[in-house]
């Protein structure tokens, strides 16, 4: 018979969580979902569930110094705990513009205030909606258990869709965001209708632009991500470094925009699924990688 605990501190799950295998259960809307039987019916888990939406260590957002690996800068950043809903991030003044921009796509008001983004990042879907601005910043996750803490990438942590490198008695605690928002940002999401639409595809870009006394401006930083066109976020650092220190009045020529996106077609590789057809999101995915592209060409 499945048990449900229900623990008020973190210490206390985490002594649960050390012995057997659990379902941690926190906003559970994907999880509501996934282990429901048919409309109507109460949901079915195999193993012990645990809820975490009690413990109060894990529902604040705090910044706090980040020490940089090079020279031991203290640079700030966003700690968000696990138990802090969508709608608190969406409200919360400090957090990136593109973060802010992407969790406020997700489903509607009424799911926003239950879901979480720790679970979001958990489930693991290539289409959750919160990944691709999260990649974008270089986002970490914090994963705690009894034997102490170990802190890793984003991109590193989710392995394929619905697997990550959470090890049993782990539970995600927080997720680190360190304070590189950039001026000029990029969010389309496509999805069946307007509000509570199941993502078709999606695409996330940064970008940090100096000008000269000329006026004509210079890409110092640019970065771009997309959702459900692999089995993970696809974001490529190689291919963003050819375009940094690019003169912007480069991305005005389709011939310049052509090899980006010719550059960028060879690693999308989407698949045909009930949402969407593979060909549709290759191309509106280059589509918009486009359109990111002029818009920072008149910036």
């Amino acid at each position: 018979m499945v048990e449900v605990y229900r623990p008020d501190t973190l210490e206390q799950a985490l002594d649960k969580l050390a012995v057997g295998d659990h379902t941690l259960f926190s906003g559970g809307t994907d999880l509501m979902v996934q282990h429901s039987v048919r409309p109507g019916m109460t949901p079915s888990f195999a193993r012990d569930v645990v809820f975490v939406d009690a413990i109060d260590e894990l529902k604040h957002i705090t910044q706090a110094s980040l020490e940089t690996q090079a020279e031991g800068d203290a640079d700030s950043a966003l700690f968000i705990g696990a138990g802090v809903t969508l709608s608190e991030i969406e409200r919360y003044p400090q957090v990136p513009d593109i973060l802010r921009q992407s969790v406020a796509k997700i489903a509607a008001p009424a799911l926003r205030n239950r879901a979480t983004m720790a679970g979001n990042i958990c489930n693991a879907s290539p289409a959750a909606d919160s990944l691709p601005a999260l990649y974008l910043l270089d986002a970490r996750v914090v994963l705690s258990s009894l034997q102490g803490q170990r802190e890793m990438l984003l991109e590193d942590f989710i392995l394929a869709p619905g697997l990550t490198q959470l090890k049993q008695g782990e539970m995600l605690t927080h997720v680190v965001i360190p304070q590189a928002d950039l001026p000029e940002t990029f969010y389309h999401k496509v999805g069946t209708r307007a509000a509570n639409a199941l993502t078709k595809l999606s695409v996330a870009g940064m970008a940090k632009i100096s000008k000269g006394r000329t006026g004509k401006g210079k890409l110092v930083d640019w970065r771009v991500a997309f959702g459900a066109v692999g089995p993970t976020v696809v974001r490529n650092r190689e291919l963003e470094s050819l375009l940094v220190g690019q003169p912007t009045e480069k991305l005005a020529k389709p011939r310049f925009i052509d090899e980006v996106v010719a550059m960028y077609s060879e690693i999308i590789r989407p698949i045909d699924d009930q949402r969407s057809t593979a060909e549709y999101r290759h191309q509106a995915s280059l589509n918009l990688l486009r359109r990111w592209l002029s818009q920072l060409s008149v910036s």
